[in-house]
């Protein structure tokens, strides 16, 4: 009989356990919307049934003996504003599931044989910038094969790279990513607004009531719970969304990032001088230095300089607003209506999303200490 050997059971086991997590967190996925319907059908029937027309507009005998008196008017606003905000919140949480769905940010992973030397790398080398390991190749996810795109991280509930991934959220039915982050967005602030209205409406009538019910106290439950967590989860993200920053960014801020800088012209190349770019909000100061790690050459035979931020530099940080409307679009309409996808998936030459002005700084010190050199990222840019 071949002897036991702990170690080879190890791989097996962690794939298990994989398999696993990605078939609890589909199961969550698909039951916790199940049970907030059924909690809004449960609030809807206590707050316009129980309380606007049993209580407000038609109330029974016993509660007339009470002094309660019928308030049809009141009853009857209750109910229009609650289907209001019902309806606000339905539609951008109905638009977020059909999202989720089809899988728009779900990157499909290589042949488990390939190697990092053989895998595809050209698509992140055709931008003028890159996020980039110290040797100057994009970063590789050792699970799915591939060199990802920038701000893309491995899901392990999914099992599969998501472009722009901020977390998976089984409450909202899925992965919050590119495309699904506006939306999610929209989703919590007007769940907030939703159930804020509720606990205050059952609130009011509960303490007004002489006899207290048991299907009201519920109601005020759910309501109370769920306002505290979409209105953390909506300060939270908007936060996250003005500064640029996604979840997964937020927990890693402090680090370093290397980025790569296609280089047009070589230093010391007799050309014309290059392209400056100065930031109107500052001046580069003496310490403004970023370690230059190498000259590599990538796919095509293009040239990049591999760079290095500092730490708790965000490669994408730009103005407050700027952060909010690359996600949520350019008009107030753009911001509350969930119609069209977020502008951050509008690529250009420059790189996979639009980077932020310490990139540029990066690339202008080192155009200022490199004499002839020029960085594709600079061109055009004054």
């Amino acid at each position: 009989m071949a002897p036991f050997v702990v170690g080879s059971q190890k791989p097996e086991a962690r794939n298990n356990t994989t398999a696993l997590e990605q078939r609890i967190g589909l199961a969550t996925s698909v039951i916790m919307p199940l049970l907030e319907f059924g909690a809004i059908g449960y609030v809807t029937w206590v707050l316009c049934y129980l309380i606007c027309v049993q209580y407000l507009i038609n109330p029974a005998a016993d509660l007339r003996l009470h002094g309660v008196e019928p308030r049809k008017a009141t009853g009857i606003a209750l109910i229009v504003v609650y289907a209001i905000l019902l309806l606000m919140l339905l539609i951008p949480w109905l638009r977020l599931l059909h999202v989720i769905w089809t899988k728009p940010d779900i990157l499909q992973p290589a042949d488990p044989a390939t190697e990092k030397e053989n895998a595809d790398s050209t698509a992140m080398e055709q931008y003028n910038a890159y996020v980039c390991d110290y040797e100057g190749a994009p970063l590789f996810c050792d699970k799915c094969r591939i060199f990802k795109p920038d701000r893309t991280h491995h899901c392990k509930e999914l099992g599969h790279c998501v472009r722009k991934m901020d977390h998976y959220c089984p409450w909202a039915g899925g992965i919050i990513a590119e495309t699904t982050h506006k939306y999610f967005m929209q989703f919590v602030f007007f769940a907030a607004l939703y159930t804020t209205f509720l606990w205050v409406v059952v609130a009011v009538f509960f303490a007004e009531r002489v006899s207290k019910v048991r299907t009201w106290i519920g109601a005020l439950v759910v309501g109370v719970l769920f306002c505290i967590f979409t209105f953390t989860m909506s300060c939270m993200t908007g936060y996250n969304l003005a500064i640029n920053y996604t979840s997964v960014e937020a927990i890693q801020r402090g680090g370093i990032t290397n980025i790569a800088f296609l280089v047009t012209r070589m230093p010391n190349e007799q050309a014309s001088p290059p392209t400056s770019y100065n930031n109107s909000n500052k001046e580069l100061e003496a310490d403004d230095d970023w370690p230059v790690l190498r000259m590599v050459r990538r796919s095509g035979g293009r040239m990049f300089v591999v760079m290095q931020t500092k730490p708790f530099q965000h490669p994408w940080s730009t103005s407050m607003m700027e952060g909010w409307k690359d996600t949520m679009g350019e008009s107030p309409l753009d911001w509350f209506l969930p119609l069209r996808h977020s502008p951050c998936k509008q690529r250009s030459r420059s790189g996979e999303f639009r980077w932020g002005e310490v990139v540029y700084d990066m690339a202008s010190k080192y155009q200022k200490d490199n004499p002839g050199a020029q960085l594709a990222i600079l061109e055009g840019r004054r």
